[in-house]
């Protein structure tokens, strides 16, 4: 398999948009759409497919959310139609990138995306899951935004937040609407991860930036630590900026080296 590529990760945006914005194919986007239904295949993670309602699984597993950062703004101001396409268009080459870096992509919400690495080896699925946050903002920002600008339409920002621990996968609901639903710790901080980071920028938790020691690429974020209390007990959480742009020289190599395999198949040797 060759290694995908930034430029490919930007046709998928721009065909994906332009076919959404095309209104002579909407017919027949209707009509494909009603025949493959039976074909689509959910969001969620292979190994807890099988669970049944109030079933639940537990796993070590690094969480990340990859958000379109201030687009409430954008769906504000611009076409209800044409914010939804964009947004649209770049989630689906956010879920082709966590594919080819071996993560699965667990879920959308409105304008993110929330994916999760199962270790094999737990260092090597935080690196894969670090460098496909990169690819994304590195895509988005060299790929996307030229082409928008080039439209006449608003640049877009991404932002990344990461962390690893357990997480427990629950079915819930009842035999006639349920859901997979992720809970635990890692996912949870991943989340605020990416809540407080800034457009451009990757924020983890100290559970994955223990599992790589090579501290040249973190640095303690400025609000850090996060603390907890309960029953009079305080704990501290630690979370850490990434320096991702200098691991995106080695991306494309490593797209290639993978080749889609998901993490957990890689094992430390």
């Amino acid at each position: 398999m060759s290694g995908y590529s930034r430029a490919q990760f930007g046709a998928t945006v721009r065909n994906g948009f332009s076919n959404r914005r095309d209104r002579a194919n909407i017919i027949e986007h209707v009509a494909l759409t009603a025949s493959s239904a039976l074909e689509t295949k959910s969001l969620g993670h292979p190994d807890f497919e099988d669970l049944l309602v109030g079933a639940k699984r537990t796993a070590p597993m690094v969480a990340a959310f990859l958000d379109l950062t201030n687009f409430t703004g954008r769906t504000f101001w611009d076409d209800q139609e044409e914010a939804a396409d964009l947004a649209d268009a770049v989630l689906s080459g956010f879920i082709e990138i966590v594919s080819n870096f071996g993560g699965h992509p667990l879920g959308l919400r409105g304008d993110g995306l929330f994916v999760g690495f199962s270790p094999g080896d737990p260092a090597f699925t935080a690196t894969m899951a670090l460098s496909a946050c990169a690819f994304a903002l590195d895509a988005v920002e060299q790929e996307v935004n030229p082409w928008l600008e080039r439209r006449g339409m608003a640049r877009v920002q991404a932002r990344a937040g990461l962390d690893f621990g357990s997480i427990t996968f629950i079915r819930t609901g009842n035999r006639y609407s349920n859901e997979i639903n992720p809970i635990g710790f890692a996912a949870n901080f991943a989340a605020k991860c990416e809540k407080v980071a800034d457009s451009w920028e990757i924020v983890v938790g100290e559970g994955l930036a223990d599992l790589l020691p090579d501290y040249r690429y973190f640095s303690e974020h400025e609000r850090s630590p996060k603390r907890y209390t309960r029953d009079y007990q305080t704990e501290s959480y630690k979370f850490f900026h990434y320096r991702w742009r200098n691991t995106l020289p080695h991306l494309p190599g490593v797209i290639e080296t993978l080749g889609g395999i998901p993490t957990s198949q890689i094992h430390s040797r």
